[in-house]
């Protein structure tokens, strides 16, 4: 059964309207860790022309303003995907991006070898292919509370997970605060319990893991993205849409 968040009216603009977009960039000739490490950043936003058509299909807003309209931001996401197989040892491509990072790499990792530790091989259904981490996920504060992050992150993983083994992720503050011992270990249960609705399952050492060779997530992820669409139905309801 779906259910809607209360409050829908405080939703800045009709979600379905929203868009991700991906980055990332490298040069032809690498150099350190690039041939290992990839970074790509992912911003969820409603585009100005996108947001203006509807604005002019849906009110009497006039040219003026319409001209004036901006890129509405939902979120931002960033994740690291780690290439195996490659020249550089995974570990070192790891610790040389951040500490968050290199942590997850210590749990995942058999450090010395630059291979799968035995206890996370062992927990995945074929222990082939390169690590993607979910970094972070950010919504703005007027776009949380309504179910966006997991739709929107797992519509990400199912973008930039392909020939991945895992998808692994430390469950932390949601918008980047400094936190106390005590409030990072609050935040940490509350959001690893909104990851395991996409197919994040606890591992060790906080680290949390979404099997990519699993039917589930596909299945979770298709769950989000239908609770989504009631959410976008019951703003534009609420709308007169």
């Amino acid at each position: 059964m779906t259910t809607v968040a209360p409050g829908i009216d405080r939703i800045p603009a009709d979600p379905s309207l929203i868009t991700l977009g991906y980055q990332h960039e490298h040069p032809v000739q690498p150099f350190e860790f690039e041939d290992t490490l990839e970074v790509w950043s992912v911003t969820a936003r409603i585009g100005a022309d996108v947001l203006a058509e509807e604005l002019s299909a849906t009110t009497d807003i006039d040219q003026e303003a319409l001209d004036a309209v901006e890129d509405l931001m939902v979120g931002r996401m960033s994740f690291v995907r780690v290439r195996m197989y490659g020249s550089d040892h995974p570990f070192e491509a790891m610790d040389s991006h951040t500490g968050d990072v290199a942590r997850i790499g210590e749990v995942v990792l058999d450090v010395a070898a630059g291979e799968w530790s035995e206890t996370f091989e062992a927990a995945l259904e074929h222990p082939v292919g390169d690590l993607l981490i979910m970094d972070h996920v950010v919504l703005e504060p007027a776009w949380r509370g309504f179910g966006l992050g997991p739709v929107l992150a797992g519509s990400a993983i199912r973008r930039l997970s392909e020939g991945c083994v895992a998808v692994v992720c430390e469950p932390g503050s949601a918008d980047g605060r400094e936190l106390s011992d005590a409030q990072h270990r609050e935040a940490s249960v509350k959001l690893g319990r909104v990851w395991e609705t996409v197919g994040f399952v606890p591992f060790q050492a906080g680290v949390h893991v979404l099997d990519c060779h699993l039917q589930r997530p596909q299945d979770l992820l298709a769950e989000r993205r239908e609770g989504f669409r009631a959410l976008c139905s019951a703003w534009r309801a609420n709308h007169g849409h």
